[in-house]
């Protein structure tokens, strides 16, 4: 009996490496496949295994899995959780999803779309031969990030993602941990990737907590006041200080793999990541502001557009291809992403918050409005006059822009023409700015208290008192909602374990023997020659 040579546990140290998807695919099916071609007896041999990469992912993501040690020409169904997905055929050599056909590796495994109402936490895709009744089973785990201020590149505000929380949920929700920063926390805004929350408190380190208890797993230094919060993609994270750096670190340990100069000494930026390049905004005052694309994995320049004594303190934002920033001056730039060449430039436009972009149109400030502009030009829509200064970025969604105001007052406008949906008045003044998730609206308020609000009707749902005011903005995943206040905690709240357990919860583990196939599913046919001995 041979032991085969690649097992499941290196797809998953594979995977803890944080390599993209598409790459670790190919390696994974690159070993096993030579593995068949160098060890030709196993197939038959050896256990059977599928596979999955990605190995987690949000509800309505796509996973590939591909498989071997099968009987030869064998018809598997493949199941999530207990529903019947997909049929295939394995070739003569026991394998499906990695076939050999000389000089290339083709990679033709099933593709499983996770379904839309997916619940956070771990699941289970189950092979079973319809024969012999072989079977194999790894888990796949639905999760959602909050990797980037805001959520995402464009600063929507907008998670579509959740399944938990919602108008019928939120007012059960009990505060589940806090940290302590000790003071000066926390206009940085919380982002969420993998499991692990990372923040940085004003004036303070870079903080990485488990996401669901709030136990610390690493600080690294960090200096200068981050006002809003790192970006993390692909096991890295992006944060920049006052020490007039960026910083690349290891999302695992928090050891620096690069770091660039880019001369920020005002205000801390939360960086934008898209396609592998890092794109971020200097501050310092003196007559050298720019904003920079770098390269994400070495941290060299891409390219550079200076801004002259025009320095920001806004975070970038990018949909499409072009890169949005506003300066101190209110000058709206709009660069093309990959080569940084100016597109368009509008004085007067820009506001204290990260403009945000959705389906081709620019929602920004300035002052004590809110305009829709074309993204494409800079051209006016509409705009929408509030009763205070707009410090917080909008959030968009479901066609609503949701605005927070110096006024004390949110405000819902219709997306396409700025008509007044609803409005909602706080005990202070508003500056956080606020998130969407599932049909309830996030945000803080200086008079110490984090509201959610039904975002259809702008009904009160729920809220929190803490101990001073609230400036951060939320981050809402996986049936948690998380904010920093300046009584030096960050709070993370969530349902009651028992409304989690019997509602939210994913199902048992399915038993290979009593799955239902489903007959009228038709298997992918590719069969191939024998590899040579």
């Amino acid at each position: 009996m041979h032991s085969y040579p690649f097992s499941l546990g290196a797809s998953q140290r594979l995977n803890s490496l944080r390599v993209p998807a598409k790459v670790a695919m190919q390696v994974v099916t690159t070993l096993l496949v030579f593995s068949l071609f160098l060890f030709p007896n196993l197939a038959s041999a050896a256990s059977p295994h599928i596979y999955d990469v990605p190995q987690a992912g949000p509800p309505g993501s796509q996973t590939q899995t591909v498989g071997n040690g099968w009987d030869p020409n064998a018809t598997l169904d493949i199941y999530f959780d207990s529903t019947n997905v997909g049929l295939v055929d394995t070739d003569n050599n026991g394998s499906f999803g990695m076939a050999l056909k000389a000089p290339t590796i083709r990679q033709n495994g099933l593709t499983i779309q996770i379904p839309k109402d997916a619940v956070q936490g771990q699941h289970w895709i189950t092979a079973v031969e319809r024969i012999t009744q072989l079977q194999a089973q790894v888990a796949f785990t639905v999760r959602v990030d909050w990797p980037q201020f805001h959520y995402g590149p464009d600063r929507t505000g907008f998670n579509p993602n959740e399944t938990v929380l919602s108008p019928q949920t939120v007012g059960n929700l009990t505060k589940r941990w806090t940290y302590n920063f000790g003071g000066g926390c926390c206009t940085s805004s919380p982002t969420i990737a993998e499991g692990t929350i990372y923040i940085s408190p004003i004036w303070s380190n870079l903080y990485a907590m488990d996401a669901s208890t709030g136990a610390l797993r690493w600080t690294a230094p960090a200096s200068g006041p981050p006002y809003t919060g790192p970006s993390v993609v692909n096991g890295v994270v992006y944060a920049i200080g006052g020490d007039g750096y960026i910083e690349a670190l290891d999302a695992l340990t928090g050891v620096t793999l690069w770091s660039y100069f880019v001369d920020n000494t005002g205000y801390g930026e939360a960086p934008v990541v898209a396609n592998g390049v890092v794109y971020v905004a200097s501050s310092n005052n003196q007559g050298g502001n720019a904003i920079y694309a770098l390269d994400a994995g070495s941290g060299k320049l891409v390219w550079k557009y200076p801004t002259g004594q025009n320095f920001f303190y806004t975070s970038l934002s990018l949909a499409n291809g072009v890169v949005y920033d506003v300066d101190y001056s209110g000058n709206l730039y709009a660069l093309d992403a990959g080569t940084g060449a100016l597109l368009w430039d509008i004085s007067n436009a820009g506001s204290d918050a990260a403009p945000v972009i959705a389906n081709g149109v620019i929602y920004v400030g300035p002052g004590r409005s809110i305009y829709a502009r074309k993204a494409s030009t800079g051209e006016i829509i509409w705009q929408y006059t509030t009763g205070g200064y707009v410090f917080g970025s909008p959030a968009v969604a479901n066609g609503v822009v949701y605005v927070t105001a110096f006024d004390g007052y949110i405000y819902a406008l219709d997306a396409g023409t700025g008509a007044l949906q609803w409005k909602f008045a706080t005990g202070d003044q508003v500056l956080s700015s606020p998130a969407v998730a599932n049909g309830v609206v996030y945000f803080g308020s200086e008079d110490n208290t984090v509201y959610a609000l039904d975002a259809q009707t702008g009904a009160l749902l729920w809220k929190y008192i803490t101990g001073s005011p609230i400036t951060s903005s939320p981050a809402v995943v996986n049936g948690m909602l998380y904010i920093g206040s300046w009584d030096g905690n960050l709070y993370a709240f969530g349902l009651p374990d028992q409304q989690m357990s019997d509602k939210f919860s994913p199902p048992e583990r399915a038993d290979p023997a009593r799955l239902t196939p489903n007959w009228a599913l038709q298997p992918n046919r590719e069969v191939t020659p024998p590899l040579k001995k």
